[in-house]
């Protein structure tokens, strides 16, 4: 570590979001140097102590990698003085500058603050005037204590600055007595960030408001892990453990926080269930909703038999049994789910609805959870989808600062089409379905498709299975694997994984492929052969577009791993090629990335061949794939290029909402569909090795899967119908719901 103190003489960039600055210091030791880092609101003119680490920047040299930094006050006539000739008073220049250090010297400063009104005796300085610079002196002052202050505790630069901004002279009250508020009202804070400034600052480990916090954050925990809500006693004995503190705090907590309507307990699957208050009146409004839209709707005209062979019969769709029959049901009622695994025709039911809904003059909106899902129907069907965020319209940056991301479409303005079409909803959560339903009146058609065999959604609750197991709500499953599919050891595959059948490695097979390999090294070398060599001109592809999928992060075979070497042997470094190295990964350009979280105010612009972008949207999602086109050292971004043809630009600071995409873990791969897919098999964890993980994997693959390792690793998986717990209970909701409109009809 290295340490400069000096004055800041330029600052040459910097990000207003995140207080990214590039910046010049005259040091008089070391001469003018380079300092980047988060230096936030620091100024030309401003004394500044910086420590870190020197660094060679390949386009402009050395520069010092700021860790931390301290605001310094001028301490003599001659250094107050060129602070204030600096312009960082608003009002001061060096004319005026000059005449009051002259008259106050070293004590100027202070009169400042302390004696504005003798400022007024200078000329050029009113009265106002004086109390203007009083102000703006005290200003820094205060930030520039708080920072000193804050550092103490180990809070970071950036968030010092928005603790400040937030709380401004009563921040010291909040950090010495409950710093775990910091956990409502700012950002980005959690429960380990807050607890580790609690303990620097002295509270005690059983304090009510770490227990209380310690509560609300394994619940926050529970939603993470996809749970809605937590049987008592595993929710007390989880917190326990956390806080490390005796149950009886924890339950007294629990107690609290249910008075206090941020808990709410009930009966649910059998067991004394906590929710939070939030995601309890979420699941039963996605009830209530759902109970609404599920009536029956009134048929104008011939039978809807007579109307849809009249119909399909103009065209080249043609329907099996259960296919009619959901077509039939949804063109009824204002509810329908159709479920299936591959090859049954789902597509081709979702194409005939809307050859019918077209024909009748009926609006019809299509969506998918995910952008590369949207992609799959639109080639499929032949009509638009949309992601469902831009069905509802997300609006990710507002003008007004105050207001917070929301989706447009809503009760007050609901969704204008007469059928909404989603596909793939076993990806969709709850908080997406309870908007999804907020837009939809009663009258609209809803057809929900999906297949409940896959892995569920990322995010919390069981949505697509729950309504479902619930009974009450129409629903077909489509099980007939159709001709065409019939030729698809993929497709068959995938149906005898998903009943518990015996699976026979066909050496013959064309689609699904074992290559036996006993250890790690033989299974990276038969990847790499496949992914550059092999596989592209038997699938007709790209390197990139084909998938390699593992059920792991960790590990020789996990994601980690598998990207660093991919990397290099599908983008290898290069003296034309750019790179930059962050704290978890290296990018190059050319690399293939996906966004790993939703980033709902990032703005993304097409090129139109008009030789330069315009910003058409906001709102980049977990899962969306894309590659590095062009990395800028000097104003420290990424420009990524989607492959929906999106370009979106990220500050090195936010590159970790990226990751390298040469694999994917299963769930990062749910909703695509990948010309090839490769999945890598040795030693899997025991929770992973689940038949509805292999599934979902193996249902990736479009027209080739290749399972490279121990064969027996997938038969286990294969053979294992045990899914980890998912605590929901909107099946049971939903139940109540549809027996308190029995009651009140009789």
């Amino acid at each position: 570590m290295s340490l400069v103190t000096g004055t800041v003489e330029h600052v040459i960039h910097r990000n207003a979001e995140n207080g990214y600055s590039v910046v010049e210091v005259s040091d008089e030791k070391k001469g003018l140097l380079t300092l980047v880092g988060i230096l936030p609101e620091l100024q030309a003119g401003e004394p500044i102590e910086a420590e870190g680490s020197f660094v060679t920047h390949p386009v402009y040299g050395e520069q010092l990698q700021v860790e931390r930094f301290t605001l310094l006050m001028p301490s003599d006539a001659a250094a107050i003085e060129r602070y204030l000739a600096s312009g960082i008073i608003k009002g001061i220049g060096p004319t005026l500058a000059k005449r009051i250090v002259k008259r106050f010297k070293g004590d100027t400063l202070r009169v400042m603050e302390e004696e504005p009104e003798l400022l007024a005796g200078i000329k050029g300085i009113s009265a106002n005037g004086a109390r203007l610079i009083q102000e703006q002196v005290a200003s820094k002052r205060e930030m520039r204590e708080a920072m000193m202050f804050l550092e103490q505790f180990g809070i970071s630069v950036p968030l010092a600055v928005k603790i400040f901004e937030r709380y401004g002279d009563s921040l010291y009250t909040v950090i010495r007595s409950n710093p775990y508020k910091l956990m409502d009202d700012i950002t980005h804070v959690g429960f380990r960030i807050a607890d580790e400034i609690a303990v620097r600052a002295g509270l005690p480990a059983d304090s009510e408001f770490r227990v209380r916090s310690g509560v609300a954050y394994a619940m926050q925990q529970a939603l993470q892990a996809g749970h809605i809500y937590l049987p008592r006693e595993t929710l007390i004995s989880y917190a326990a453990r956390l806080l490390e503190l005796d149950e009886d705090l924890i339950e007294k907590a629990v107690m609290d926080l249910t008075v206090d309507k941020r808990l709410v307990q009930r009966t649910a699957g059998g067991v004394h269930a906590v929710y939070l208050a939030a995601y309890y009146y979420m699941e039963a409004a996605v009830a209530s909703m759902l109970a609404a839209l599920d009536k029956p709707l009134p048929i104008q005209g011939d039978t809807v038999e007579e109307e849809l062979w009249r119909i399909l019969g103009e065209g080249d769709i043609v329907l099996e049994d259960m296919q009619q029959d959901a077509v039939l049901r949804a063109v009824r009622r204002g509810l329908t789910v159709i479920t299936g695994g591959p090859g049954t025709g789902k597509t081709t039911t979702i194409s005939a609805l809307i050859r019918y809904f077209d024909a009748k003059g009926l609006s019809i909106e299509l969506a998918a959870p995910t952008g590369r899902a949207a992609k799959r129907i639109t080639e499929a069907t032949g009509r638009d989808a949309r992601t469902i965020h831009r069905l509802l319209e997300f609006m990710g940056s507002p003008e007004d600062d105050s207001e917070t991301p929301h989706f447009q479409r809503n009760e007050s303005k609901p969704i204008d089409a007469d059928a909404v079409i989603i596909d793939e909803v076993s990806m969709v959560d709850l908080p997406l379905m309870y908007a999804l339903l907020k837009a939809i009146i009663p009258g609209t058609r809803l057809i929900l498709v999906g297949d409940a065999s896959q892995l569920p959604s990322v995010g919390p609750g069981n949505v697509l299975r729950d309504i479902i197991a619930s009974g009450v709500v129409e629903t077909v499953e489509l099980t007939r694997i159709f001709r065409q599919a019939e030729s698809s050891d993929i497709v068959l595959n995938a149906h005898r994984i998903n009943r518990g059948e015996e699976i026979i490695p066909d050496k013959a097979s064309r689609d699904f492929m074992v290559l036996r390999r006993n250890n790690a090294a033989e299974v990276q070398q038969a990847v790499i052969r496949l992914i550059r060599d092999k596989l592209p001109p038997y699938v007709h592809a790209d390197p990139f577009e084909i998938q390699v999928i593992t059920p792991m992060r960790k590990g020789v075979l996990g994601v980690e791993n598998l990207n660093r070497i991919l990397q290099d042997a599908l983008n290898p470094p290069a003296d034309y090629k750019k790179e930059r190295q962050f704290a978890h990964s290296l990018f190059r350009v050319g690399d293939k990335v996906m966004q790993i979280k939703n980033n709902y105010q990032k703005e993304w612009s097409k090129n139109g061949g008009t030789g330069f972008s315009l910003k058409e949207g906001t709102g980049v999602f977990n899962g969306d794939l894309g590659i590095v086109k062009d990395i800028r050292f000097f104003s420290e971004e990424l420009v990524i290029l989607f492959d929906d043809d999106r370009e979106a630009v990220y500050l090195f600071s936010e590159a970790d909402e990226l990751e390298l995409a040469y694999a994917v873990t299963v769930h990062k791969s749910q909703g695509s569909e990948y010309p090839a897919v490769i999945l890598p098999l040795l030693s899997v964890p025991a929770p992973l090795q689940t038949r509805n993980l292999i599934y979902t994997a193996v249902t990736r693959a479009k027209s080739c899967v290749v399972i490279v390792g121990l064969w027996e690793t997938f038969l286990r998986m294969a053979g294992n119908d045990t899914e980890q717990k998912r605590y929901s209970s909107l099946a049971e909701q939903l139940r109540d719901v549809k027996e308190r409109e029995e009651r009140f009809r009789n």
